[in-house]
């Protein structure tokens, strides 16, 4: 019994250890805790997350100029966007799939950035686009007070950015 308790006690000390000392395995730990939506990610992760992912299939000038008269909402190209992976990983390509997570946080980097123009597609349509997509739907109710990667990005712009202030929230 001593030694079950034992090793217990050095397994639990070894995964602490290994979470908070840094090394690459617990960097890799977190980051996949985050991407699974475990831990939310920081602001600065979100932009460096929505830099990266997205300027794989985009030059960042082409997302930073996108505006309302252009097309949908960030909420909606975000969901398309995970579909189109999907779909492209089904042809032999190998893309990560975009977790809900990274999603969630991509789509409000960008509302943040470029501007957040939701409201004007009505509730209805927009959950229409959405197509059942759960995390996005609840982050689409979720006012911008609940949202904060966009709340922390509210008054700020990339450069390049087509920006609507008046449509921003």
């Amino acid at each position: 019994m001593k030694k079950i308790l034992l090793i217990a006690a050095l397994a639990i000390v070894t995964a602490i250890a290994v979470l908070l000392v840094p090394n690459p395995l617990g960097s890799k730990i977190i980051a996949e805790a985050k991407y699974q939506g475990y831990i939310p990610y920081t602001t600065d992760e979100a932009l460096t997350i929505a830099y990266s992912r997205c300027s794989t299939c985009h030059g960042p000038e082409k997302m930073l100029k996108y505006c309302a008269r252009c097309g949908p909402p960030f909420i909606v190209v975000s969901h398309s966007m995970k579909k189109y992976v999907e779909l492209t990983n089904q042809k032999g390509s190998n893309f990560r799939p975009f977790s809900d997570a990274e999603l969630v946080a991509i789509t409000q980097v960008w509302n943040g950035l470029v501007g957040n123009w939701e409201a004007g597609w009505g509730e209805k349509n927009i959950k229409k686009l959405l197509q059942g997509d759960a995390a996005l739907i609840r982050l689409f109710e979720t006012p911008l007070e609940g949202r904060p990667i966009e709340l922390a990005m509210k008054n700020k712009s990339a450069p390049g950015a087509h920006k609507e202030e008046s449509k921003n929230p």
